[in-house]
């Protein structure tokens, strides 16, 4: 059996000692990573078109209302189950 220091210093080893050490480039990560993208609502909430934009402030207001009616309901008949 080699000694640790052995294996590391065998030609094959010399430089780097991992591949997943180097950082990708950016298009290499932009092409794997959907981080970069903005979400179907991110772009709505930013365009430039203000029927656009104010379709998305309309729909997330009237969305916002009905999940608070509902959250309300829901907690009136959970009291009813005390």
């Amino acid at each position: 059996m080699e000694s640790n220091a052995a294996f590391l210093s065998n030609k094959k080893f010399s430089g780097k000692l991992d591949d997943r050490s180097e950082k990708p480039k950016n298009d290499e990560l932009r092409k794997t990573d959907t981080s970069f993208e903005k979400s179907f609502a991110e772009r709505w909430k930013t365009n430039r078109f203000w029927l656009v934009k104010g379709s998305y402030y309309i729909l997330h207001t009237v969305w916002m209302i009905v999940m608070i009616v509902g959250g309300f309901i829901a907690w009136l008949i959970s009291l009813l189950f005390i």
